[in-house]
């Protein structure tokens, strides 16, 4: 069995890192990813995910991406425990990113769309 995930999309937030614990770098982002079949009223709908990378990851994306960049992101899914509101807890998936391939961004100093994999 395997827990992972794989997304291709654009990215909808403006890349900014944190520092989170012991100086760790994460960034989150939000990335727009369009279903490849239409729904009932014809027309595509597009799912947003919630991502982060981590560490070296994180500086890639910052030095790399910005809002609008097309990405592909494989990575795993994280459970994650959080309180709510009434005090019940629930658990969640996170969507942790392992490894980005970077469509069309400033790591390459071409204008073409590149492919360039990174692994963190």
């Amino acid at each position: 069995m395997y827990n992972y995930f794989m997304l291709i999309g654009r990215i909808c937030t403006d890349i900014e890192i944190r520092e989170v614990g012991e100086g760790k770098k994460v960034v989150n982002l939000v990335l727009a990813v369009n279903r490849d079949f239409k729904n009932m009223d014809g027309s595509y709908t597009t799912d947003f995910f919630r991502v982060s990378l981590w560490e070296f990851l994180a500086d890639m994306a910052k030095e790399c991406l910005r809002k609008g960049s097309m990405v592909g992101i494989k990575g795993r899914l994280s459970p994650k425990k959080e309180t709510i509101s009434s005090g019940a807890t629930i658990t969640t998936s996170e969507l942790i990113g392992e490894r980005v391939v970077f469509f069309d961004s400033s790591y390459n100093s071409n204008e073409e769309a590149s492919d360039t994999k990174i692994e963190g």
